[in-house]
C-alpha cells in the first residue's frame, strides 16, 4: 500500500501532533528523504520519540523504513516521466487494479437505501465530472449534481442522515469540501469522497474514499494541466459495478 493510501487509513488514529505530521509529511516528501530524523523532527517542531511512533501506526518499523518508502516511489514517479504516454496508461491501469481490489459492497448498499443522492464537484473539471455521473447513474438512480460553493453550503441545510454525498475534489483541501465533510460527518450522513491518490482531509472524514491516479503535464511541454480521465473511468467503473451490484440483489431476492 502506498504511502499516501497508508496516511489516509491511519489519520483518525493519530493524535494531534500527528496529524500535524501527517500534513507536513504530505507536502514534504522530498524533504523527509533528505534529512535525517533529528531535522525532520525539527522542521516538524515535534520529538524523534514522537516520529517513530507515528511510522509505527503507519505498521512501519520506525522513520527509516518510513523515509525509505517514500524515497522508492518518488524513484518509480521519476523513472516514468520520460515515457509521458507510457506513464499515464500505467496510471489508468493501476487506478483499475485498485478499484477492483476494493470492496465496493458498503457504497453500494447506502446508494441503494439513500432517499436521495447528492454529487458535489468542487472545481471546473470535477464539477464536470460530477455531471457526467449524474448523467451516467439516471437509468438506476436519480441523482442531484450541485455546483459552486454556495450550493455546497445550501446543501447542509437540506440534508439528512438518509441521503447520500459524493464529493469529488482535486486535492480535497478546499475550505468548502473540508467544511462540507467534516457537516456531513458529524451529521451522520453518508459520504464518499473521491480525489486523488494523496493524503488529504477529505478522505479523513468521509466514510468511504475513491481515488484516482492524477498526472501533470512534465514541464517540458510548458503549460499547467492535470489529466481529467481519470475521474471518468472512475465513475464508469462505479456505474458498471453498481449494476452488476443490482443484478445480483435481483437474484438473491428471487431465490
Amino acid at each position: 500500500m502506498r504511502i499516501d493510501q497508508l496516511l489516509n487509513n491511519c489519520y483518525d488514529d493519530f493524535s494531534e501532533n500527528e496529524k500535524y505530521v501527517c500534513h507536513y509529511l504530505s507536502r514534504h516528501y522530498r524533504d523527509c528523504c533528505k534529512k535525517n530524523i533529528e531535522e525532520f523532527a525539527r522542521d516538524c517542531n515535534v520529538s524523534k520519540t514522537l516520529l517513530v511512533r507515528f511510522a509505527k501506526k503507519l505498521g512501519l518499523s520506525g522513520y527509516s523504513e518510513l523515509k525509505a518508502r517514500i524515497k522508492i516511489e518518488l524513484l518509480e514517479k521519476e523513472q516514468t516521466s520520460d515515457g509521458f504516454l507510457q506513464s499515464i496508461m500505467d496510471s489508468y491501469h493501476k487506478m483499475m487494479d485498485d478499484l477492483m481490489d476494493k470492496d465496493m459492497s458498503g457504497i453500494f448498499e447506502k446508494l441503494y437505501s439513500a432517499e436521495r443522492v447528492f454529487v458535489y464537484g468542487s472545481g471546473s473539471s470535477q464539477a464536470r465530472a460530477a455531471s457526467e455521473m449524474k448523467r451516467m447513474f439516471l437509468p438506476v438512480k436519480d441523482m442531484i449534481h450541485l455546483y459552486g460553493h454556495d450550493l455546497s453550503y445550501g446543501l447542509q441545510k437540506i440534508v439528512t442522515p438518509q441521503d447520500m454525498v459524493f464529493i469529488i475534489s482535486l486535492s480535497g483541501e478546499s475550505e468548502a469540501v473540508v467544511e462540507l465533510g467534516r457537516f456531513l460527518r458529524t451529521g451522520h450522513v453518508p459520504a464518499v469522497s473521491i480525489t486523488r491518490l494523496r493524503s488529504n482531509t477529505l478522505a479523513s472524514l468521509c466514510e468511504e474514499s475513491l481515488y484516482i491516479n492524477s498526472i501533470q503535464l512534465p514541464m517540458k511541454y510548458n503549460m499547467e494541466y492535470e489529466i481529467t480521465t481519470p475521474y471518468f473511468i472512475l465513475i464508469e467503473y462505479l456505474y458498471l459495478s453498481y449494476q452488476n451490484y443490482l443484478v445480483k440483489r435481483s437474484d438473491e431476492e428471487n431465490e
